[in-house]
């Protein structure tokens, strides 16, 4: 850890190669607002390229191609950078909220009593109208009972996302006001004792008059899923320090421990859709971030029996097919598995190739769900809501690095204008292929 921190902060903070761009950054018509050194606008792209890590979902290694990108003047970049650090200086003004905020109402803590424990409502879960107690609740897929706010999962996303941002922004700049801020956010909830959050999910999507907590809630912590990546970048801040990140090493850790043994954890491993999916691939990515590849490797030796069973040669998903929302659903599992895909690839596992003797594999459900969600074809099952584009094109554009096929991203071009809040992605999973020469 010391020779990894000690070349991250070389990188990041003394002159590199990155420097090469001071020109032009300096004259881009972005101008961030002074950071508390009494600097003026952030002026560089920060090169983290020989970061003796890959990331987990991130390759730092493209960061090097970006930055000549960057420095040539690409539009594209240009754009994508006045936004990425648009998003961390609103992720600035997000409260640090811990998870034991808003404990005074009892009826927002866990049965245990303990405010570090978890507790969320089943977003699909109502009141019976017909009872006048209203329980137990009532199933209504799709529709999200409003009552899921008053509970943890707000919160939990909130510095879900302001972390990604911010770490998102620190990447780009440099400015330490992003690193410092999404460090706080981290020490409140995985490392000070008073606050932290318990790693555990005892009481997720509880369900009023039918269960207390649910295995289905272990899908709640997807919303980390960029968190780990956001901490490897922080490493290169003197306001990340290396216990704080063993720390919450530590935590992931745990929680890994409490998926794997707890009776909710070994319900949810055995969901056959995309419940399992996303349960294999947060013990996948919380496994090699607490350095525990053995129990990541264990994990992904067992998705091929799920894609086995998920995705019909056609590349129809059936457990998905059948929601009310259907096209997101799809494309959600897809999400999971390229994301255990690059988990696999970490380990020397090549998952994203993987066929199943009849056909079914990864590849082959992006094909079937891509004319669908271009809109090029009407969908044939239920989708209640407007679909989620902006997720498709983080699919799209993650498959054609994946399968280093063009078509893909030529497919994401197309949707990109729905993809509101994707614009970090031109850094940190930029595209493989140059479509305009």
């Amino acid at each position: 850890m010391n020779n990894y921190r000690t070349k991250t902060r070389s990188l990041l903070h003394a002159p590199s190669a990155a420097a090469a761009l001071l020109g032009v950054l300096v004259g881009a018509s972005f101008a961030a607002p002074a950071t508390g050194d009494g600097h003026g606008s952030v002026k560089r792209y920060t090169d983290v390229s020989e970061i003796p890590h890959q990331g987990l979902l991130i390759d730092h290694r493209d960061s090097s191609d970006v930055a000549a990108r960057l420095a040539s003047g690409d539009r594209a970049l240009v754009r994508a950078r006045d936004a990425v650090i648009g998003a961390a200086e609103d992720a600035m003004d997000v409260p640090i909220r811990a998870i034991t905020d808003g404990k005074d109402d009892p009826n927002r803590v866990a049965p245990s009593g303990d405010p570090r424990e978890y507790v969320s409502l089943s977003p699909y879960w109502w009141p019976d109208p017909n009872v006048p107690s209203g329980k137990p609740y009532v199933r209504r897929d799709g529709e999200i009972n409003p009552e899921r706010h008053e509970f943890d999962t707000p919160k939990l996303g909130a510095m879900g996302t302001a972390v990604r941002e911010l770490a998102w922004g620190y990447a780009v700049t440099g400015d330490e006001r992003y690193a410092e801020r999404a460090a706080s956010h981290l020490r409140t909830w995985f490392v000070d004792p008073e606050t932290r959050m318990n790693p555990s999910m005892n009481y997720a999507q509880f369900v009023p008059g039918v269960a207390l907590g649910r295995p289905y809630g272990i899908i709640d912590t997807n919303r980390l899923r960029w968190v780990p990546d956001a901490a490897v970048i922080l490493l290169g801040s003197e306001h990340w320090s290396e216990e704080d990140h063993r720390a919450f090493q530590s935590w992931c850790s745990e929680y890994v421990d409490w998926l794997l043994t707890s009776e909710l954890g070994k319900a949810e491993r055995r969901g056959k859709n995309n419940h399992g999916t996303w349960y294999a691939a947060q013990v996948a990515l919380y496994s090699l971030f607490a350095g525990r590849d053995d129990v990541a490797r264990e994990m992904i030796e067992s998705i091929p029996a799920r894609i086995d069973d998920q995705i019909e040669p056609s590349g129809t998903q059936p457990y998905e097919t059948e929601r009310t929302r259907a096209l997101d659903y799809i494309e959600f599992n897809v999400r999971g598995l390229m994301d255990l895909a690059i988990y696999a690839d970490r380990l020397g596992i090549d998952l994203a190739n993987y066929s199943a003797s009849d056909g079914g594999s990864i590849r082959g459900a992006i094909d079937y769900g891509l004319p669908y969600w271009l809109g090029d074809a009407e969908w044939p099952y239920q989708q209640i809501s407007e679909p989620r584009r902006h997720m498709y094109y983080q699919t799209l554009r993650r498959a054609a690095r994946m399968y280093d096929e063009p078509a893909y991203e030529r497919a994401a071009r197309r949707i990109a204008d729905s993809a509101e809040g994707m614009s970090w992605m031109e850094f940190l999973i930029p595209p493989k292929h140059d479509l305009d020469n």
